[in-house]
C-alpha cells in the first residue's frame, strides 16, 4: 500500500468510519429531549431567582412553580422511552453477543487494512503506541486515583449528600455552586481522558494484531 501512508490520524479516520452496532444506535425521542431541556432550564432559573430575590414572596412562588415544572419535565423525559426498554438479563446477553458478531468482521477488516502497510512502519507505530499507553496509565491516576473504575455513581452520591442537608433553595451558597460545577467539569474532563486512553488501547491492540503473522517470512 504505497499510495497511502499509515499514520495514527489515518487509523483514527478508518476507525471512525466503522458503523455502530444496531444495539448502540440509541437516540432519545423528541419527547425526552424536550423534557430534559425544559427540566434543566427550569432548574437553572430556579437557582437564579432564589439567589437574586431570596426574601421575595413572588420569587418563592416562582421557585415553587419552577420546581414543579422541573420535576414534571424530568418525569416526562425519563419515562418517554420506558416502553422500549427490556431489562431482562437474557436479552442483555443476547444483544451483547449480537454486538460482538456485528463488530468482529469490522475489527478483522481493520487488521487486514493495517497488514497492507510495511512491517517496519507497523513496528514503529506499535512500539510508540505501547510507550504512550504506559505513560498515559501512569499519569492519569495522579488526578483521579481509582475514580474512573467507580464511574458516575460516586459523583451522583456526592451531589446527593451535598444537597440532602439543604432545607430550602436559599441555603445554596454561591461558592458551593461554583465548587460543584468545578468538580463536575473536572470529572467530565477526566472522562474525556479515559476515552482517549481507551482509544489508545485500541490502537495498540490493532497494531499488535496486525504484526502477528503479518509477515511470516520474518518470523
Amino acid at each position: 500500500m504505497e499510495s497511502e501512508q499509515l499514520t495514527f490520524g489515518a487509523l483514527e479516520s478508518r476507525i471512525e468510519k466503522v458503523p455502530l452496532a444496531p444495539a448502540y444506535r440509541i437516540s432519545p425521542s423528541r419527547r425526552a429531549r424536550w423534557g430534559n431541556g425544559i427540566g434543566m432550564v427550569a432548574a437553572l432559573l430556579g437557582v437564579i431567582i432564589s439567589k437574586t430575590f431570596p426574601a421575595s414572596l413572588t420569587a418563592l412562588i416562582a421557585a415553587i412553580v419552577l420546581v414543579v415544572t422541573e420535576i414534571a419535565a424530568f418525569a416526562v423525559a425519563w419515562t418517554a422511552d420506558l416502553p422500549a426498554l427490556n431489562l431482562r438479563p437474557s436479552k442483555e446477553r443476547r444483544e451483547f453477543a449480537e454486538t460482538l458478531d456485528y463488530d468482529l468482521p469490522h475489527h478483522l477488516a481493520l487488521v487486514a487494512w493495517l497488514r497492507g502497510f510495511p512491517l517496519e512502519r507497523l513496528e514503529v507505530m506499535s512500539a510508540f503506541a505501547t510507550h504512550r499507553l504506559e505513560r498515559f496509565r501512569s499519569k492519569l491516576p495522579l488526578l483521579t486515583g481509582s475514580m474512573e473504575k467507580l464511574g458516575f455513581l460516586p459523583l451522583a452520591a456526592a451531589l446527593f449528600l451535598q444537597f440532602m442537608g439543604m432545607r430550602s433553595p436559599s441555603h445554596v451558597d454561591l461558592m458551593e455552586i461554583l465548587l460543584i460545577g468545578g468538580l463536575m467539569l473536572a470529572y467530565w474532563m477526566n472522562l474525556l481522558q479515559v476515552g482517549v486512553r481507551l482509544r489508545l488501547e485500541l490502537y495498540d491492540a490493532l497494531l499488535k494484531m496486525a504484526l502477528t503473522d503479518s509477515h511470516p517470512s520474518k518470523a
